[in-house]
């Protein structure tokens, strides 16, 4: 179990900048999403983060507090909220995807082809029989 945290920790890269206020997880996984979906919408979030709207609202709110995400009204319902990036914030999300992707190749650069392919397929036996376990237990 503890090789699955240290390879955990090993693969998720730091979530900031230097000189800036970290950002928690679930405000990260929030950036990405909306980052693909330019203009969704608090409840889309919200459902897609698996959370309450009011958990999201929270969660935007703050993220429009640091400058990070834009709240804009819909042109197409003054009620509904539209979410999206600015510049500076598409540019960092591209950084983490570069840096994520030095991370993972850094970390799984001692296993060959084969090797890797290997682990590819343990791994997605493990996650298919999971995700099965967990809809019988719930």
């Amino acid at each position: 179990m503890e090789k699955l945290h240290s390879l955990k920790r090993l693969m998720n890269p730091d979530t900031q900048c230097p000189g800036e206020e970290p950002l928690a997880h679930s405000q990260w996984l929030a950036l990405i999403l909306i980052s693909r979906q330019e203009g969704i919408g608090i409840k889309e979030l919200a459902a897609q983060l698996g959370i309450s709207s009011s958990a999201a609202t929270q969660l935007v709110d703050g993220l429009v507090a640091k400058g990070v995400i834009l709240r804009q009204t819909s042109p197409d319902d003054r009620r509904a909220l539209r979410l999206s990036l600015p510049e500076e914030s598409r540019q960092k999300i591209e950084a983490m995807k570069v840096q994520r992707l030095e991370r993972f190749c850094a970390v799984f650069s001692s296993l060959d082809d084969d090797e890797f392919r290997t682990l590819i397929g343990l791994l997605d036996k493990v996650v298919t029989n999971s995700q099965t376990k967990l809809k019988e237990v719930v």
